[in-house]
């Protein structure tokens, strides 16, 4: 049984920032890391006279988003040290990088995942100690973005809410959340609304199977769902505010509109370094470096740069225009968090496929 929560005192990212800040009871308040710092602070004792490469993890679509914070990274470490650190990064799956990285197919420093989860089953394989999530603010997610809604230019179905994709005879293009585990964000965005709306587990499951009558089949991953949207598919895609603007303002530019909708769902990554790796690499102490760097002004303006949300206030107000404001919604404070959800919803019989049939 989901369980209703509070509900986000929140209107805009700069809004979210300022209350994340006065709210946090553990956190340093300031975005900077918590344990992890002392760790990561260069040592008399390392030999920065030694290149070193970090391998790096990331959800699929952070491509550029990345390319550009391993460079800053670079940059920023040579300064404090002098060592030489370029990061190999690779892209994917949630789901698919944590199985790669837990069988020691993909021996990461770091992991930016898309689900906490993914992170939790690291951790369960011995690769991640105890308390990760606690060494940032944020729960150790550095910046976010939203479930949000692709559309026509000009948005000629007037989409503006969760109920118009509800629609009867609306045409929508989606990802599969059992193929790909990160569009369990898009169909929780689903859930999450309805259920704050209604604060009803009966009327939110009406709500989601609406909205997945109008999916009709769903697409194995997210790179599937865009090319079909982009190639004149559906009338809505339901993706992410940071995907939806990258590609409005690029390859989509003049074909697409991003609609957040005024009531929607944080999707938050989250960072930790895979401590048994790093150890053995002798990269500890530039992994959490790197994480570290995340929490940073120079990576916030980066991420912000690339349509991520900044947990910075200070870089959230010269981003403002381009987030519309919106109320946000989280997985761990309006629902039970995700390890209740993968149970609930994504297990075998769970209520995605009992709503949607799929």
């Amino acid at each position: 049984m989901i369980k209703r929560k509070r509900r986000l005192p929140v209107l805009s990212a700069a809004m979210l920032i300022t209350s994340a800040f006065a709210l946090s009871a553990c956190a340093s308040g300031d975005g900077k890391p918590m344990d992890a710092a002392a760790d990561a602070s260069p040592t008399a004792s390392s030999d920065y006279s030694k290149a070193l490469t970090l391998n790096g993890v990331s959800p699929d679509g952070t491509e550029s988003l990345f390319a550009a914070l391993n460079d800053a990274f670079s940059a920023d470490w040579k300064v404090k040290t002098g060592q030489d650190a370029s990061v190999k990064q690779t892209t994917g799956p949630s789901s698919a990088e944590k199985d790669a990285v837990n069988g020691g197919t993909l021996k990461a420093d770091f992991a930016v995942l898309g689900i906490g989860t993914d992170i939790d089953a690291i951790q369960a394989a011995g690769l991640v100690e105890e308390g990760w999530q606690q060494r940032y603010d944020y729960n150790s997610s550095p910046f976010y973005t939203t479930v949000a809604f692709a559309v026509r230019t000009g948005n000629p179905k007037g989409i503006k809410t969760w109920d118009d994709i509800a629609a009867p005879g609306l045409k929508l293009v989606a990802a599969n959340p059992k193929t790909y585990s990160d569009a369990r964000w898009t169909y929780t965005g689903a859930w999450a609304y309805a259920f704050d709306q209604a604060g009803d587990e009966e009327a939110a499951k009406s709500f989601v199977k609406n909205v997945y009558v109008n999916a009709g089949a769903l697409d194995t991953d997210e790179t599937a769902a865009q090319a079909r949207f982009l190639g004149g598919e559906g009338d809505v895609w339901l993706t992410t505010e940071a995907r939806a603007l990258a590609l409005a303002a690029g390859e989509a530019k003049g074909k697409i509109d991003v609609v957040v909708p005024p009531v929607t769902l944080a999707v938050e990554p989250i960072v930790s370094v895979v401590d048994k790796n790093a150890t053995e690499a002798g990269t500890r102490e530039a992994a959490n470096g790197y994480a570290d760097f995340l929490f940073t002004e120079p990576a916030q303006q980066i991420a912000a740069e690339h349509y991520y949300r900044p947990r910075f206030a200070s870089i959230a107000e010269q981003f403002a225009s381009q987030f519309p404001e919106t109320t946000v919604l989280t997985v761990d404070d309006n629902l039970t968090g995700w390890e209740d959800l993968n149970s609930a919803q994504f297990a075998s019989g769970g209520l995605f496929e009992q709503l949607t049939g799929k």
